[in-house]
């Protein structure tokens, strides 16, 4: 026997010593355990019966009831009567929602918060819940556990909100932040599955107007790299807010241009992260990379150089094999809405095949388009001894006509086999905007400046 079975034993055999000359082999030292003790708990907790009542009905005393319930995890108070659970720590409006059952719930995150999702699991635990905050607080711990289908640790967890399911943590916010009409929360970041979420702000369902970019970038905050890349081409810290909406138009192409989008809808928020790979055949494209980095950097999202990729492909088997500089940016649900919202794309659509749907552009400033044409030639664009052509499929007519809006009135679409396929300016005008950005001082900008000298 072991010294704390020893103990038990012991200290039960002192409880009913006043039994103890009996005969009934239930006073006799020993004799109670946990196992012969289950159904006192349900005793205490679902027939809400104090130890006194317990011990007449199974002819113990109350001290052998009491040793045993508390062995079994049970609290009471003083006069050994069941102590009722503690009410969970949320808001009386968030309470009274979740009363109404999962449905209201759902309704509401569906018309306040922006790209989430209820999973398989996101249901359950949403249901349970629900189930859990409805439940009488005279209802034990062990009860309250088998009842909602979980464990005790779960239920002292959502007591004392040190977890809460995503669904309930989204809610939350959702009814303690007023939303603008037509406009539905995102949270900046995400971690831990979604269970960590925020800092929260608000975007439009659609964009209506260059007033809308504006008021979203205000809700958000450059990182520190912004400034640090910022200063390495020359921009001083006064002119990154004034040069921020640009910064966002640059975003914005490069999800229609070299970057890689991963994620999109996922099981419980619409969240994307951007990867990005520029061929090291053109050292240029390693600060070109950076101020794509810088860009993403001041919507508040870092974006950082990882190692640099291995020829592969058709690449490996050339003359001179080339690898790739590389950069990856952290995922958040601001880069699926400018995916989803500003580009106007539909889920499953791929900007490699379907056109984007951004007509709201064309009522934007132009030095907001300039950086987004920027972006097309910078990512897609090549310098040639009289034009500039921008591989534009599948928005080549789009991007014509954004190319005309600037003054470019040069600029034509080419078609091959039928097909919109190139976006054609000449040099003077190309050079005039200039169509290739001005920071790097990459290869193509100082072909464009050579070729519109000639």
């Amino acid at each position: 026997m072991s010294s704390d079975d020893k103990k038990d034993e012991e200290e039960s055999s002192e409880g009913d010593g006043v039994h103890q000359q009996g005969t009934d082999k239930r006073h006799k030292r020993g004799y109670w355990n946990l196992e012969n003790t289950k159904d006192w708990v349900e005793m205490f907790e679902d027939k809400e019966m104090p130890a006194r009542a317990i011990a007449k009905e199974i002819g113990a005393d109350e001290a052998t009831v009491s040793y045993w319930l508390k062995k079994h995890g049970k609290e009471m108070h003083q006069g050994l009567h069941r102590k009722d659970r503690e009410p969970p720590k949320i808001s009386a409006e968030l309470a009274k929602l979740l009363t109404n059952g999962p449905d209201d719930v759902l309704k509401l995150l569906n018309e306040r918060v922006w790209g989430i999702s209820a999973s398989e699991s996101g249901r359950k635990q949403l249901n349970k819940f629900c189930d859990f905050v409805k439940l009488d607080l005279r209802v034990g711990l062990t009860a309250a556990a088998k009842a909602v289908g979980t464990d005790k640790s779960m239920i002292t967890a959502w007591t004392q909100g040190t977890k809460q399911p995503y669904l309930i943590r989204a809610t939350n916010t959702a009814l303690q932040m007023s939303v603008r009409p037509g406009w539905k929360l995102l949270s900046l970041r995400l971690e831990s599955g979604g269970n960590v979420q925020g800092p929260w702000i608000q975007v439009p369902t659609t964009i209506q107007s260059y007033d809308n970019i504006e008021d979203v970038l205000r809700q958000t905050k450059p990182l520190s790299e912004t400034y640090e890349r910022a200063a390495r081409f020359g921009i001083a810290r006064e002119t990154v807010e004034q040069m921020r909406p640009g910064m966002f138009s640059y975003t914005l192409e490069m999800m229609v241009g070299d970057s890689s989008k991963m994620g999109g809808l996922q099981e419980r928020f619409a969240s994307t992260n951007l990867e990005l790979a520029l061929s090291k055949k053109h050292p240029e494209n390693e600060p070109l990379g950076e101020l794509m980095s810088m860009c993403v950097n001041s919507l508040g999202i870092e974006m950082h150089r990882i190692k640099d990729g291995e020829p592969s492909g058709a690449t490996r088997q050339a003359k001179d094999p080339t690898g790739d500089y590389r950069w990856n940016s952290g995922r958040s649900p601001l880069l699926a809405w400018i995916f989803f919202v500003g580009l106007g794309m539909k889920p499953g659509e791929k900007t490699s095949n379907d056109p984007v749907h951004m007509d709201w552009i064309f009522n934007t400033p132009f030095e907001f388009r300039k950086r987004f044409v920027q972006g097309l030639a910078d990512s897609d664009g090549c310098a040639r001894e009289y034009v500039v052509e921008i591989c534009s499929v599948p928005n080549a007519e789009f991007t014509t006509k954004l190319l005309h809006s600037l003054g470019m009135s040069t600029a034509y679409t080419r078609k091959e086999d039928n097909k919109d396929l190139r976006s054609v300016v000449k040099n003077a005008e190309a050079a005039r905007l200039p169509i290739f950005n001005e920071f790097t001082n990459g290869y193509r900008y100082q072909q464009l400046k050579r070729n519109s000298r000639d």
